[in-house]
């Protein structure tokens, strides 16, 4: 797929910034506009639209992370690019990570499990 040939490096300091800004954007949006219901209806549209039409297109959503990128045999979803189309996730795009990236991954995958247990989920 198109993400997979995608291997393209950055430097440490800019994809930390990233990770602050994406953490931040909610915020920014309450701050700006006191709520995100609309980012969150956009995101819902653009979610039907493709299963609806069959796009295939590409999007973050939560999926049974079992088995991708040295996560265990566990039951734990997290938030990863899947292909969406009309039988909903078709796939999940394997995105080239560093190890240190995939170990960011894998230890959110930890403490979310830590939480369904402590749930008793």
């Amino acid at each position: 797929s198109f993400l997979e040939n995608q291997q393209i490096a950055y430097e440490k300091e800019t994809l930390e910034n990233i990770h602050k800004t994406v953490i931040n954007s909610a915020y920014e949006v309450i701050s700006l506009k006191g709520y995100t219901s609309w980012a969150i209806g956009y995101s819902v549209a653009s979610l039907a639209r493709s299963i609806i039409r069959d796009q295939r297109k590409i999007h973050p959503v939560s999926v049974l992370a079992k088995g991708f990128y040295g996560i265990g045999d566990v039951e734990v979803f997290l938030s990863l690019p899947a292909q969406l189309g009309r039988g909903g996730v078709l796939g999940v795009t394997n995105v080239h990570m560093n190890e240190e990236e995939e170990q960011r991954l894998r230890d959110s995958a930890k403490t979310i499990l830590e939480v369904q247990t402590q749930l008793g989920i």
